[in-house]
């Protein structure tokens, strides 16, 4: 007894979706890679929706927020994440001075204003203004 022969068509179609699977996977994968800089609050979110596969609506329970802010919380922070600076400073805050670090944080991660970064690091706006200015030089390399 021989096994039917699946139509050529029908192996392309399997062999495509597994790539996709595939594909997918690793974007999720460097997702929750690069998500593990956000603040902890954003990186549950995510983590709960691409890690544990709830839903929207389950983790918009479980913070008590509306469905719809948490889809475009989730939308911003993918956003966010996908960002050549945001990707730069996560594989290369080590590299960094500790002022630069903490200021680059708090505006690239954190999404903190250059004026409020200002007034809870202490520095003068003119400095924070410099040393995002050389951080975003450092990044476009």
């Amino acid at each position: 007894m021989s096994m039917p022969m699946m139509p050529f068509s029908e192996m392309l179609t399997v062999h495509e979706d597994a790539q996709r699977r595939t594909s997918l996977r690793n974007r999720v994968e460097t997702l929750l890679d690069l998500a593990q800089s956000l603040p902890p609050r954003d990186r549950l979110i995510l983590e709960q929706v691409y890690r544990h596969g709830l839903s929207v609506a389950e983790v918009a329970r479980l913070i008590e927020e509306p469905a719809g802010r948490v889809r475009r919380r989730i939308a911003r922070l993918i956003r966010l994440v996908q960002k050549p600076e945001f990707k730069f400073l996560a594989r290369h805050e080590a590299l960094l001075p500790a002022n630069v670090r903490q200021t680059c944080r708090l505006v690239v991660f954190e999404g903190m204003s250059l004026r409020r970064t200002a007034r809870h690091t202490g520095q003068t706006l003119h400095r924070v203004r410099q040393q995002v200015a050389t951080f975003h030089a450092l990044a476009r390399f």
